[in-house]
């Protein structure tokens, strides 16, 4: 995966991936990825309605029809795990977090 850019925080990580703004938070220990939208007024930010979570060893996707169970996440893991390793040399604390949480799901590759 290729970003445009790369900017962390203390519990999020921000990026742009084919012209779109994609944020990734951590809240005690769960995941969330959601495209962040902005408007021509100030509104503070705002996520989309399609949203990725990682809860409780399972991952989701919330949107307008509910919250599914994604049944074979290793691609949308893969991508976390690689966006991860961008962000070790940027904030060690949140690197560590993140690999806490990514490491509850395993890894296919590691069979």
């Amino acid at each position: 995966m290729r970003f445009k850019s790369l900017s962390v925080d203390k519990r999020s990580i921000e990026f742009c991936y084919n012209g779109v703004s994609v944020k990734v938070m951590l809240f005690d220990g769960e995941l969330v990825v959601a495209e962040e939208i902005t408007y021509e007024v100030a509104t503070g930010s705002v996520l989309g309605n399609m949203r990725i979570l990682l809860k409780s060893g399972k991952v989701y996707l919330i949107s307008p029809f509910g919250q599914n169970e994604v049944k074979d996440p290793e691609n949308i893991l893969q991508g976390l795990r690689e966006l991860s390793e961008l962000v070790k040399g940027k904030s060690t604390q949140l690197y560590q977090e993140l690999s806490k949480v990514l490491q509850s799901y395993g890894s296919r590759d590691s069979n």
